[in-house]
C-alpha cells in the first residue's frame, strides 16, 4: 500500500511539474494526439515501412461504410467506443481493446462515441 501511494505521489509530481519538455515528449508519442476530430472521417499514417499505421478520428455521426481489404489488419482503439461489424457479427469495441479484420471479409465500424483508433495493415 506504500509503494502504491509513493508511486501515486511520484506519478502526480511527474505530471505538474510542468516541464515543457517531458509534455512534448509525452505529446509526441500520443497516438491519439496525432490526428483531430473533423467534419469528414480524418486519418493519418504516421509509420510506413513493410506495413502502414495509420490513425483515424470519427465522431459518433460518421460511419466506416462496409468494405473489405486485401490484408488483415489489426485495429487497436485509442479512445472512445465503436460498434464494428465483421462479416454478420458485431462486436463493441472500447479504448484499449484490440480487434483483428480479416482479409477478404466485408466489415464497417459504426462509433457508439467519439473515437480514435490505429489501424495496421
Amino acid at each position: 500500500m506504500r509503494y502504491l501511494f509513493s508511486l501515486l505521489v511520484a506519478t502526480i509530481l511527474l505530471t505538474s511539474c510542468g516541464d515543457q519538455k517531458l509534455n512534448e515528449k509525452i505529446s509526441e508519442n500520443n497516438l491519439s494526439a496525432k490526428v483531430e476530430y473533423g467534419d469528414k472521417i480524418v486519418n493519418k499514417t504516421i509509420f510506413e515501412s513493410d506495413y502502414k499505421m495509420i490513425v483515424f478520428a470519427m465522431r459518433k455521426d460518421q460511419d466506416l461504410k462496409p468494405h473489405s481489404a486485401s490484408m488483415e489488419a489489426p485495429m487497436l482503439m485509442l479512445e472512445g467506443s465503436a460498434k464494428v461489424t465483421i462479416g454478420d457479427e458485431t462486436t463493441i469495441v472500447e479504448k484499449g481493446d484490440i480487434i483483428t479484420l480479416p482479409k477478404d471479409i466485408v466489415h464497417g465500424v459504426y462509433p457508439i462515441t467519439d473515437c480514435k483508433f490505429l489501424l495496421i495493415k
